[in-house]
């Protein structure tokens, strides 16, 4: 069994999405001090996380989308846990169509778009002019029975469209979206399940995960 990780670390300061908070470490008790709590030379670490839903590798909810949509914590484990995927090469197209899926068996899998865009992560490049799913795209993944949408990319949306038409119609329909995978050219098209579960955060509407492909 191989376990293919297709997500992002998360590291102090770290860029995300331009405009949102970046994530912040704070050591709340560390092994010095924790010395003198404890016996026989036990110590420990405690530290928090302060970031945004929206760090790094993340799964966004119909909440992220739709006022009463369901939250990261009301997510169907049959969408992010032990998926079955398929793994489809955009090539170098920028906005993708509905052509690049039609004819495939999407029915009950995690589909992952692979573009190669998260090459520049951390990169300037990486801030604009994103390759994205098109409305048709994501309506015919919708009425093909997609249960689950990944791409690595700053967005699944173009970004210059405020519109947002992929996240709506998908979060629309219940499909969970995770933007800024990595990796995806070592998962293979067929024959591996998806790993991208969220804390279960009430009231959350996006969240980080660590994915992974199972093979």
């Amino acid at each position: 069994m191989q376990r293919i990780e297709v997500s992002h670390r998360i590291e102090d300061g770290m860029v995300t999405y331009p405009g949102l908070p970046e994530p912040r470490s704070e050591v709340l008790l560390d092994y010095e001090a924790s010395r003198a709590r404890y016996e026989g030379g036990v110590e420990f670490r405690i530290a928090s996380l302060h970031l945004c839903g929206n760090t790094g590798t993340y799964v966004d909810s119909p909440r992220h989308r739709y006022r009463d949509g369901a939250d990261v914590a009301s997510l169907p484990l049959d969408r992010i846990a032990h998926v079955p995927c398929v793994r489809i090469d955009a090539g170098a197209d920028r906005r993708i169509g509905e052509s690049l899926f039609r004819g495939l068996d999407v029915r009950g899998k995690a589909v992952l778009v692979q573009t190669g865009f998260s090459r520049h992560w951390r990169t300037p490049q990486y801030l604009s002019d994103n390759p994205h799913l098109d409305e048709d795209a994501c309506r015919y993944l919708v009425e093909a029975g997609a249960l689950f949408v990944g791409i690595d990319s700053l967005n699944i949306d173009d970004v210059g469209d405020l519109a947002r038409p992929a996240h709506s119609i998908l979060l629309g329909a219940g499909v969970p979206v995770c933007e800024h995978m990595t990796g995806l050219a070592s998962v293979p098209e067929r024959g591996g399940f998806l790993h991208a579960v969220p804390i279960p955060w009430v009231g959350g509407a996006t969240f980080p995960v660590r994915a992974y492909v199972v093979v």
